[in-house]
């Protein structure tokens, strides 16, 4: 299966990359295909709605950022795994202009599963969980595999990792 993990943090080596390299390794122990991108220092912008990409509906945007390295994986992702830490009660900027961005496609098309992995100081999830269960889970149709949250050190520990590694394990 190709799975394509999308890291919103900044930060390479934080909590948030801690669950992610728990999932994908555990998801390359399986022979699933990975792809990680870090999206948290990319330049990658937030829709302009200008509609130019609804001709054709496979991630042909007119933006020139960095999204253009992810629509090919977007294309041939079957899961799809959303990480990111949580910045004032919602998703980074990057994690929020990457989901967006899916408007290129209107519905990724060999999406089936996917999960979403938050980190935070203090909590505060709500806003990137509903964004996630409306636009990847009921928007875009693909079946959620799991959702970890996780505050503070909580991401390193072996109860969160064991989860990260649970959601690899189900795809």
């Amino acid at each position: 299966m190709n799975v394509l993990v999308i890291n919103g943090s900044p930060r390479r080596n934080g909590n948030t990359a801690t669950l992610v390299e728990a999932f994908a390794d555990e998801a390359r122990k399986a022979r699933h295909n990975v792809s990680i991108k870090q999206i948290g220092s990319m330049d990658i912008r937030g829709c302009r709605n200008c509609d130019a990409c609804r001709k054709t509906l496979n991630g042909n945007c007119v933006q020139d950022d960095d999204m253009r390295d992810i629509f090919p994986l977007m294309r041939e992702c079957e899961a799809l795994i959303i990480a990111s830490p949580i910045y004032y009660y919602s998703s980074t900027g990057q994690t929020h202009c990457f989901i967006e961005r899916c408007y290129a496609f209107e519905r990724l098309p060999k999406l089936k599963k996917a999960a979403l992995l938050l980190t935070a100081g203090g909590g505060g999830f709500t806003s990137a969980i509903q964004t996630y269960k409306d636009a990847i889970i009921g928007h875009m149709g693909a079946k959620d595999m799991g959702i970890i949250t996780a505050v503070v050190s909580q991401a390193k520990s072996s109860a969160k990792l064991d989860e990260a590694r649970s959601i690899a394990r189900k795809l």
